[in-house]
């Protein structure tokens, strides 16, 4: 009674008394897992973990490293990071880049980060060629590891560059906790700017139109597919498309935008006879999907 007493004075006062769980109670909750490493990924990741094994039956984790590998569906994926497991469930559980089209597609993955999307695009039966573009050669690397943990015919490259406007080398405010942050944009990004922990990365960036070109060229009869989520050139991306005429071959666009808007980009595309879907993800970004309508 005396508790109980204690308990509802302080509730009225307007504050809460919690039990706070030990780690110990919390792995008697998890031992379905069996991880014993790396606890506070694990921990940390809990909400997309269970989404990701209330959807799929043969959901398994594994330690490795620093980080987890996770298995589902046909594949693996390692992930070091919150974030990471945020775009895992972006991508096959919210199905941002979900698609599908008439006949057989050859998807261009630009900002391919640790190859979640890519490896998306990989299981999807239309889906025939996926080519990557990362810059940074940390997240590269983790992305070439995911590609030989799934070796896929369709996975026909990865090259560890960026795509702009003009070439050039640049230099990329990175966090190893955010990769997905890495990009032109630098500190506009509100969560690199928070950090205190940021170190920076060399990266070469090379003319879009010229890498992209020859890919367009080899594919023609099918539909060409971009992905784009590449923080903040984007911009200048589609600009190049759209001046040196590829633009116009391209069938469908996905991308994601950041501090500038989405206005400037769903102007390009109009005008290249797109039909334009948008959605606002915050004030500082969103996404655009394009089907050309030629």
């Amino acid at each position: 009674m005396l508790r109980k007493y204690i308990y509802k004075s302080i509730n009225r006062l307007g504050y809460r008394i919690e039990r706070k769980r030990t780690r110990e109670e919390l792995w008697e909750n998890h031992q379905i897992y069996e991880i014993k490493n790396n606890l506070n990924l694990f921990f940390g990741a809990k909400p997309y973990i269970e989404r990701l094994n209330s959807r799929y039956d043969n959901f398994k984790l594994e330690a490795q490293d620093k980080g987890l590998i996770v298995q589902f569906l046909n594949l693996k994926v390692y992930v070091e990071t919150i974030e990471e497991f945020f775009i895992i469930d972006e991508v096959f559980l919210t199905n941002d880049y979900n698609f599908s089209t008439l006949c057989d597609a050859t998807v261009i993955d630009i900002g391919a980060n640790i190859g979640i999307s890519s490896l998306f695009f990989s299981t999807l039966e239309n889906v025939k060629n996926v080519y990557s573009f990362e810059p940074v050669l940390d997240t590269y690397k983790q992305a070439l590891m995911n590609f030989e943990m799934n070796p896929s015919e369709k996975l026909s490259t990865i090259k560890n560059i960026g795509l702009g406007k003009s070439t050039r080398e640049e230099t990329f405010i990175y966090n190893k906790h955010f990769k997905g942050n890495t990009g032109v944009r630098g500190l506009l990004s509100k969560t690199m700017s928070n950090l205190t922990n940021n170190e920076t990365r060399k990266v070469q960036i090379e003319n879009a139109s010229k890498q992209l070109r020859p890919i367009v060229e080899r594919h023609s009869l099918g539909s060409i597919v971009i992905k784009m989520d590449c923080e903040g050139a984007e911009y200048e991306i589609i600009e190049d498309l759209n001046h040196t005429g590829l633009l116009k071959d391209i069938d469908i666009i996905m991308l994601e935008w950041h501090d500038k808007g989405p206005h400037f980009i769903e102007k390009v595309l109009k005008e290249n006879k797109f039909q334009v879907f948008s959605r606002s993800l915050g004030p500082n970004a969103g996404i655009i999907y394009g089907v050309n309508s030629k």
